[in-house]
């Protein structure tokens, strides 16, 4: 059995941005994590979110003007059989007005049931019959539609949008406008829906329309060397049924994964990004800190030599490898995590 030599590590939301940062009281120390972000190897990597980085470790990319095919790989990660049919993703949103825009949030706060769910999947199947479009639901905030054909679309994964206005983020494409009206007949169909009213006499907020996102077809996926994936992600569940790599959660312990075999091991840490998509700065100074705490044991691995490296992906077109050359660049001079932190975008 090989020990664990190389550690790739997925941090979404590690870097922000986190523009609210600067007004919480106390200034944040993370020592560790500014030594290695000095140190280690600044790299450019491809892809500025985590389903493009995820996805590019398996050789899947999008074609110009097209879609990463995250709705039929997060279906397989859902547990539905995989086909060569073209699927969307639908996401129940809530848009909230502000001003002469429409700000889009996803559900996951408002308590959405998969009942509920089912019951506003019955309305679109029944409203939309004569279309031939059925809606899957295979959790409360993931729906899949399949189309028969791939239509000329470019959609955007939801957390680019979390929060902005999605006048800006709309379908594209050569089809791109019928599917805008496609988008404010749903808003209009659960404006009238029955469970809306019944959310709002319970104090609960409205699911107001959904959003279109990962158009395609399960892609051709390259062979990754990896020995095992952890995470819990729809995304990775599908990726290792796929692939028929062997998947776990994240451990609570990271030296845990030190006695695992195989050579290549993923992680996906993704406990950073909802407090980067909700601007929360105080859920994400504790789930830093925590980041922080749990890959102690690993660069005392690189250290110790247990480990060879870890190659840390912050998916913001960076990465930063980790190996004990790294680990001894001490003219390399920490600077605090608020200088390393990405802008914040632009509504």
């Amino acid at each position: 059995m090989t020990p664990i030599r190389n550690l790739h590590l997925l941090v979404p939301g590690l870097l922000g941005p986190m523009p609210a940062l600067a007004h919480t009281n106390e200034p944040l120390r993370l020592d560790l994590l500014e030594r290695l972000l000095a140190r280690g190897r600044q790299l450019e990597h491809p892809g500025r979110d985590l389903e493009s980085v995820l996805l590019g470790l398996f050789g899947i990319t999008a074609e110009e003007g097209g879609n990463l095919p995250t709705a039929a790989i997060r279906r397989i990660g859902d547990g539905a059989p995989a086909n060569d049919r073209y699927w969307l993703q639908l996401t129940p949103v809530y848009l909230r007005p502000d001003q002469d825009r429409l700000l889009l949030f996803d559900t996951e706060d408002l308590e959405l049931t998969l009942e509920e769910a089912q019951e506003l999947a019955d309305l679109f199947n029944s409203h939309f019959a004569e279309e031939g479009w059925q809606v899957e639901v295979r959790h409360p905030h993931r729906w899949y539609l399949s189309l028969n054909s791939s239509p000329h679309l470019r959609t955007r994964e939801l957390a680019e949008v979390f929060g902005r206005n999605m006048d800006l983020f709309l379908p594209e494409g050569e089809e791109g406008i019928r599917w805008h009206g496609v988008l404010n007949e749903i808003q209009m169909l659960f404006y009238t829906a029955d469970l809306n009213a019944r959310r709002d006499q319970a104090g609960k907020g409205p699911v107001s329309g959904l959003w279109l996102s990962g158009g395609g077809r399960l892609a051709q996926i390259s062979a990754t060397g990896l020995a095992g994936l952890y995470g819990d992600s729809s995304l990775l569940r599908g990726l290792a049924r796929v692939t028929e790599t062997p998947l776990e959660r994240t451990p609570a312990r990271a030296d845990a994964l030190l006695d695992e075999p195989g050579e290549e091991l993923l992680v996906c840490y993704d406990r950073l990004q909802r407090p980067v998509l909700c601007a929360d700065p105080y859920a994400w100074r504790e789930q830093v800190g925590q980041f922080e705490a749990w890959l102690e044991p690993l660069v005392d691995a690189v250290r110790a030599k247990r480990l060879d490296s870890i190659r840390l992906y912050t998916c913001n077109g960076h990465s930063y490898h980790l190996d004990r050359g790294a680990l001894r660049r001490f003219w390399k001079r920490p600077r605090p995590i608020a200088a390393w932190l990405d802008r914040n975008q632009i509504p």
